[in-house]
């Protein structure tokens, strides 16, 4: 309460009281504290910025008893969740709340998506409510958005702002990664204006040997890894977006509207990828490194084969968060680099074996070796030619509505 102000030598205290209210909902002990703003001698507390106050005090207090320090103070954290979100979320029993489900599915398309008009292509593609903020004065340039889940009858959306999911999914934040030309900012206009838009090349279905050429591409970004310092921070950031992307996507394809593992593994992946004001400009990978696999993952056909592939791509995804987490403990981030072990080797662990156990053991003729995902082993790509025990009905990328 000194630093806060409440108490200052040379002045007069104001009146306050702290309450013990024990146990939260979410199991942390907590206080309240309640304070009078008119000191003993009449004269009012300076609170002027006193959030900014209160969250150095926190920082300090963070770091002299070793408590787990809040990302946010360092300008790298993710907008936090309302009580009102978390009650509608209850109340509804909806499967996550919308700002989280939103949050994935523009980062999905935005690593997916080449120019602006494919990005908003792609979001009205997945279902889901946009709406651009244009400047001043005009509808000729375009300096924001807004997402909202398709509301229930009666009810109005509720919107979010890019920079409400995350300080790197406002509009500018995300034009650094796509082409920019005169005619791409030009068609970019046009489809933010449009009410519903024409489908371009992401629509045009991929053939199921694109799976292979996206495992090929992670595996040559997991080795190229090796040999990025752990400061380079640009680099590090960049992949860990474009993996949240494509792990975003990936979820999209087998878990649809239940978000699981993979869904979990990339709202990690998109924490990681968080820069702190002073960090360098996030690099753009080359030749669209793995943002072209996002787009593979979102077009590919899917059959029979694909749970083998989605295997294979597990493994190699795998590969990269493992050289990620290194370098996070590296950098002194234990608490980073621990949630992405226990995403590896976790839930995505069992996914990978519940994606394995359907297939023959049998290795390939060319005998092409696929690391595993812990890192210690080679394994050999299973034969594509091996049958299922049934069929599979995973290709839940239409008709999706996180309002239910």
């Amino acid at each position: 309460m000194s630093a806060m102000g409440f108490e200052r030598e040379g002045l007069e205290p104001a009146a306050w009281v702290a309450v013990g209210h024990g146990t939260s909902a979410q199991g942390n002990q907590h206080l309240h504290i309640a304070a009078s703003l008119v000191r003993l001698d009449g004269t009012r507390v300076e609170i002027w910025q006193d959030r900014k106050t209160l969250s150095l005090v926190c920082a300090e207090l963070e770091h002299t008893y070793d408590l787990t320090v809040v990302e946010g103070r360092a300008g790298k954290g993710m907008p936090g969740l309302t009580r009102a979100e978390l009650e509608r979320t209850a109340r509804e029993q909806l499967a996550e709340p919308p700002r989280i489900a939103l949050a994935r599915m523009v980062r999905k398309a935005s690593v997916a998506s080449e120019t602006e008009a494919e990005f908003v292509r792609q979001l009205r593609g997945s279902g889901i409510l946009v709406r651009p903020r244009f400047e001043t004065g005009g509808t000729e340039a375009v300096i924001g958005y807004s997402v909202a889940m398709r509301p229930r009858a009666g009810d109005s959306p509720i919107w979010f702002g890019g920079g409400k999911l995350a300080k790197d999914l406002t509009l500018p934040s995300l034009r650094q990664f796509w082409e920019l030309s005169p005619a791409d900012r030009q068609a970019a206009v046009a489809e933010w204006t449009v009410a519903t838009s024409i489908s371009g090349k992401e629509a045009v279905v991929g053939g199921a040997g694109d799976w292979q050429r996206a495992v090929d591409v992670v595996s040559d970004a997991a080795e190229q890894l090796a040999n990025v310092p752990v400061s380079d921070l640009a680099v590090w950031r960049g992949v860990a977006r474009e993996t949240a992307g494509v792990i975003a996507t990936l979820s999209r394809r087998i878990e649809g509207n239940s978000p699981g593992p993979l869904a979990a593994t990339a709202d990690a992946l998109a924490r990681s990828a968080q820069s702190r004001p002073n960090d360098p400009v996030v690099s753009r990978s080359p030749r669209r490194g793995l943002g072209g696999v996002a787009a593979i993952v979102a077009q590919s056909g899917m059959t029979n084969e694909s749970p083998m592939a989605w295997m294979m791509l597990l493994d190699q995804l795998g590969r990269t968060l493992r050289a990620m987490s290194a370098a996070h403990v590296a950098r002194g981030e234990a608490e980073m680099a621990t949630v992405l072990v226990e995403c590896l080797e976790g839930e995505l662990a069992a996914l990978h074996d519940r994606f394995a156990s359907r297939w023959v053991d049998r290795p390939v003729p060319d005998g092409r070796g696929v690391r595993a995902l812990d890192g210690s082993q080679v394994m050999e790509a299973l034969d594509s030619s091996a049958g299922l025990d049934g069929e599979l009905d995973l290709d839940q990328e239409a008709g999706l509505d996180f309002e239910r």
